[in-house]
């Protein structure tokens, strides 16, 4: 058995091996010789036959067949095809994005006639790698360590798996990317050294902050607890070279008054010329960006590109880039409680970090002495990760009472029998994670929906030792649906849903029980489920099922024959009705909302998603009755009206006069004192039953609620 560990990159992507002996780790190299392989896979065809290439060879075939040529595919792993990090990748990459077959919301590429997922991509890339390194080994390659973005969230840490179990490797661990970086530094430093290291990891297509401790131990080994993370999936290098093919099509707009940008043969062209220029811009003030033969316009004309380039014009163009980067590197420190000045080492990892903009940027904030540069970039995280796949050797067993170190094969305890699913990977160098986004589910607070309700919090050190535990109620019948959400929103929507678990409470279990869910994570950080009614036998453990994210197309296939489009048109249109006419007692932030659901609700109108119209009419409907302050109430006292009585009517009425003078004065307490009046005339004539009720969620779609005595925590 060889491991290797491999740096499954946006743009490229690099293995390495551990000699224990030495105590050393070398990259390996490919077939040509080369130590970076292309994150690019293509479709050869030649006599009527059909091979898939990988890396230069797929890259030298490119120009041909731009459209059957996948790059980045990283950024695309584990999404959904709705996802708008998606909808960007449509606009700019230069294949076919498609929607899954039989309703899988996840995204896939067409080459060819082929419909191929993500990961099944990468697959093909991981197998090279393999591959390749069995040929350099003299050995054949089974098990690897992996990295992944910090920043990758459940779903893409998971596709990440399926894509090696399909290269028929053995996954020893999937490690975050700047902890990967920092296991290679650290194997530079001295015995006992103490360092709180700053990895700044800006690679082709995402960018990855992480603070570390890091110590090197007397038998030479690196000890690494991770602190703090953070990071943006969809900013690195390609989005520099996208700058330039952007600032490409409007000089031949500028030149030539034509826009080229619908030519994808032009787009991959520019694309390659950005990057060889943005490089070019390090070392030399100016460039010339030369494509000959670059478009063909309607009428048949063939128009060159030669268009000049300065480093400052450049500069220009990724300074907003940059800016962000350093905007989360100072958020990171912050949250962490540190600043600029207790960091002693800072890393550039990535091969973005090449650009002069940036380490410039970089060393003028840290200072150049903190700055370390002794490691290749674009090679430092496939060594860190060839170290950990050579002195990772075993999983410890969870249990304080027993701690049995047990092979990387094993699933149970050989002493004690406690699963080893959650365990930690030990070895040689020792490492200490904490978890990324907060992971919870959707459920009901109070007349809420869409609450994200936390499990395991954001920072939470890594592997658990136990599973971590909500209580909550049922509340519609005896269907049980748990949407599982990853992020840092309060509002369950608005973060990334991983999928749902659905289940049937049996019979002889009443209705509105208390129910008990608890989330734990797998070796490689992958959420595992587990739903228990208290005092009974019943017990569901899944993880979320991502072929249903968003309600189930078949949940809602009666109603929407019944007519649920129509329905959600009918309420979108209230919905911008309510927006016109109350938009002046929202909050800005209550007003985003409102507009963000609306392109929402249009975009899957567009779409044809009937799977998505219930929840949408529902969120819409909340959105106008709950979720806008002072705007909501003159809504519902609008509603509320229309059948009280003569008198509880007129006194709305005058209520409702009262706010809005209130708030024409801008005597913010006023308006609380005659705003909690109307309530309370709104609440009478409700009570009354003269009218129809408020919608108020009567049907929570099977979520979960948060028991009445958590409500406030």
């Amino acid at each position: 058995m060889s491991a290797i560990g491999i740096d499954l990159g946006t743009t490229n992507s690099a293995t390495s091996s551990y000699d224990p002996e030495r105590k050393e780790v070398s990259v390996l190299t490919n077939s040509s010789g080369k130590n970076l392989t292309p994150s690019v896979v293509g479709l050869y065809r030649r006599d009527g036959a059909e091979r898939f290439i990988v890396g230069d060879t797929a890259v030298k075939w490119a120009a041909r067949q731009p459209r059957e040529t996948v790059v980045s595919v990283k950024r695309l792993m584990g999404r959904a095809f709705a996802d708008p990090l998606v909808e960007q990748a449509r606009e700019k990459l230069s294949y076919e994005i498609t929607q899954g077959p039989d309703g899988d919301p996840r995204a896939r590429v067409r080459m060819g006639d082929r419909v191929l997922s993500p990961d099944q991509v990468s697959a093909l890339i991981l197998r090279q790698l393999a591959q390749d390194a069995s040929r350099s080994l003299g050995e054949e390659v089974t098990h690897a360590v992996i990295t992944v973005p910090a920043y990758f969230g459940d779903a893409q840490r998971a596709a990440t798996r399926d894509a090696a179990e399909q290269a028929e490797l053995v996954v020893k661990k999937i490690i975050d990317e700047p902890t990967a970086a920092a296991v290679a530094f650290g194997l530079h430093k001295k015995s006992g050294e103490r360092s709180r290291i700053l990895v700044y990891d800006l690679g082709g297509g995402t960018f990855d902050i992480s603070i570390l401790h890091a110590v090197k131990n007397e038998e030479g080994h690196g000890q690494f607890h991770v602190l703090r993370f953070d990071g943006d999936s969809w900013l690195g290098g390609d989005d520099f070279d996208q700058a330039i093919v952007d600032r490409i099509v409007t000089w031949v707009k500028d030149t030539y008054g034509i826009d080229p940008s619908g030519d994808k043969n032009f787009l991959y062209a520019a694309k390659e010329q950005a990057e060889q220029a943005k490089w070019e811009l390090n070392a030399q003030e100016s460039t010339d960006i030369v494509i000959l033969a670059a478009h063909r316009a309607p009428d048949g004309t063939v128009i060159d590109v030669e268009m000049p380039l300065t480093r400052s014009e450049f500069d220009g163009l990724i300074e907003p880039m940059v800016r962000r980067t350093m905007t989360l590197v100072d958020k990171t420190l912050t949250d962490e409680g540190l600043t600029a000045d207790d960091i002693t080492d800072v890393l550039l990892v990535g091969g973005s970090t090449l650009t002069r903009a940036v380490y410039e940027t970089v060393e003028n904030r840290f200072g150049k002495d903190k700055v370390r540069r002794n490691i290749n970039p674009m090679e430092c995280v496939a060594l860190g990760a060839g170290i950990l796949a050579g002195t990772l050797h075993a999983i410890e067993c969870p249990e304080p009472e027993c701690q049995r170190l047990n092979a990387e094969s094993a699933t149970e305890c050989e002493d004690c029998g406690r699963s080893l699913a959650n365990a930690r990977s030990v070895g040689d160098t020792g490492l200490h994670e904490v978890t990324g986004p907060a992971m919870g589910i959707a459920a009901v607070r109070g007349s809420q929906r869409d609450v994200f309700v936390p499990i395991i919090p954001s920072g939470t050190p890594y592997p658990l030792p136990e599973p971590r535990r909500q209580t909550f109620e049922t509340t519609d019948g005896r269907r049980i649906r748990v949407p599982v959400y990853e992020g840092n929103q309060s509002v369950a929507s608005r973060n990334v849903e991983q999928g749902v678990i659905e289940f049937e409470l049996p019979e002889d279990i009443g209705l509105h029980r208390r129910v008990e869910v608890s989330f734990n994570y797998s070796l490689d950080r992958i959420i595992k489920v587990r739903i228990s009614v208290p005092g009974t036998d019943l017990v569901k453990e899944d993880t979320p099922n991502r072929d249903q994210q968003g309600p189930p197309a078949a949940q809602h296939e009666e109603q929407d024959a019944a007519g649920l489009g129509p329905t959600l048109e009918h309420v979108a249109k209230e919905t911008r009705e309510f927006l016109a006419d109350y938009e002046e007692y929202m909050e800005p932030s209550q007003r985003m909302k409102v507009e963000r659901d609306l392109e929402l609700v249009q975009r899957a109108l567009d779409r044809g998603e009937s799977g998505e119209y219930a929840r949408l009419t529902d969120l819409l409907l909340t959105d106008m009755y709950n979720h806008c302050g002072l705007a909501s109430k003159l809504m519902q006292a609008k509603r509320a009206t229309d059948g009280a009585s003569p008198q509880l009517g007129q006194q709305i009425i005058e209520a409702v006069g009262h706010v809005r003078t209130a708030h024409e004065r801008g005597n913010r307490e006023q308006v609380t004192q005659q705003a909690r009046n109307l309530t309370n005339l709104v609440a009478r004539a409700m009570d009354e039953r003269s009218v129809a009720e408020v919608p108020t969620a009567e049907d929570y779609g099977s979520h979960l609620r948060v028991p009445i005595d958590r409500l406030d925590t």
